[in-house]
């Protein structure tokens, strides 16, 4: 499925997107920031959303989704469109999933998912937004799966963070001297 093309045809999903997730489609595929030529990747890519931080969701040369944030986080977050999407609406604010430690055992990383939603579900009622009901409609409409337990995609979404080759960016100063991340979210 393009989910791309659907939600760049369907502006009342892409919004529904933008409000649940925070990920705003782009009109079309854009150049990667490259912070007037200081900013260089391991992995060419195409930018198709941004976040509302200023952070900027990148499909990779190898199909992959690739993230880079406004403050330097770099790395990858998903190993293709489905999963990304899957991931998003599942686990919305997934920066917030960002704990590696919670990784380490599945009952602790069913719990600590568990209070995050919840605390998103509690900020969403504070401003009269059924956040459940928003994500069904999203998953009908792009044809994906409403988990019940986001552990597995969790689990998934780490191993994609982890493996190699890990997505970089590189910061080139005036002065010729670099900045690196580590390619790895988890790492921030």
């Amino acid at each position: 499925m393009d989910f791309i093309k659907i939600l760049r045809e369907d502006n009342d999903l892409s919004d529904l997107l933008c409000d649940v997730c925070d990920v705003e489609i782009l009109s079309a595929f854009q150049t990667p920031e490259d912070e007037g030529g200081h900013l260089t990747y391991n992995i060419s890519g195409k930018t198709f959303a941004k976040a509302g931080s200023g952070g900027e969701y990148i499909l990779l040369a190898d199909g992959s989704i690739g993230f880079r944030g406004s403050e330097g986080e770099c790395g990858r977050i998903a190993d293709n469109l489905e999963d990304f999407f899957e991931f998003m609406v599942n686990c919305p604010c997934w920066l917030d999933y960002l704990d590696e430690g919670e990784y380490q055992d599945r009952g602790q990383l069913y719990e600590f998912a568990k209070e995050i939603f919840e605390e998103h579900m509690e900020n969403a009622k504070n401003i009269d937004f059924d956040l459940p009901q928003a994500q069904q409609e999203l998953v009908a409409r792009l044809g994906i799966e409403k988990k019940a337990d986001v552990v597995d995609l969790l689990i998934r979404f780490y191993h994609c963070a982890k493996r190699e080759p890990r997505f970089l960016s590189t910061y080139t100063e005036n002065d010729g001297s670099t900045h690196s991340g580590t390619g790895s979210l988890f790492d921030r």
